[in-house]
């Protein structure tokens, strides 16, 4: 049903050359509306995708109303799952069908970033304040496979 997506580079020397790579997993950093319409659409082309973003640092009173704590896998990745759910409920749709859901593995950035070790496009959509995209691109760095694509989005 689905079909790898191939991304195509120009690389412009003294003769134009077309080069292919392969992308068969991508890790969205950044679950915002952004991160996760972008790991929709990854979705939408048949590509799975992990989409991470931070831990919580507090409980909500629902949370702690059913006992869980700081640890609980649920709250450890509430803030990605929250975007995850508000793509899935976007108008317009951001994923073609419901079922492409599926294809978007939910995680955070202190207990799932080992994943980036799978992927082949790191894309960084994270708050646009540079001390942040630093310390967090040089953790992707220490984690990511030789050659991988990593590239930052920006708002602004």
């Amino acid at each position: 049903m689905f079909h790898d997506m191939k991304v195509v580079a120009m690389v412009h020397k003294q003769e134009k050359q077309i080069m292919t790579r392969e992308i068969t997993k991508v890790a969205v950093l950044g679950s915002g509306v952004m991160g996760s319409a972008i790991a929709a659409h990854l979705a939408n082309a048949g590509i799975p995708s992990y989409l991470l973003d931070i831990v919580p640092k507090e409980l909500t009173p629902e949370e702690t109303a059913k006992g869980l704590s700081l640890a609980s896998p649920a709250v450890r990745n509430r803030i990605v799952a929250a975007g995850l759910e508000s793509a899935k409920k976007a108008r317009p749709a951001a994923f073609y069908s419901p079922d492409f859901a599926r294809l978007v593995t939910v995680g955070n950035f202190d207990d799932n970033l080992g994943w980036l070790k799978e992927a082949d496009w790191i894309i960084d959509i994270v708050i646009e304040r540079l001390d942040i995209k630093q310390q967090l691109l040089k953790k992707v760095d220490a984690v990511r496979r030789p050659g991988t694509i990593v590239s930052s989005n920006t708002s602004g």
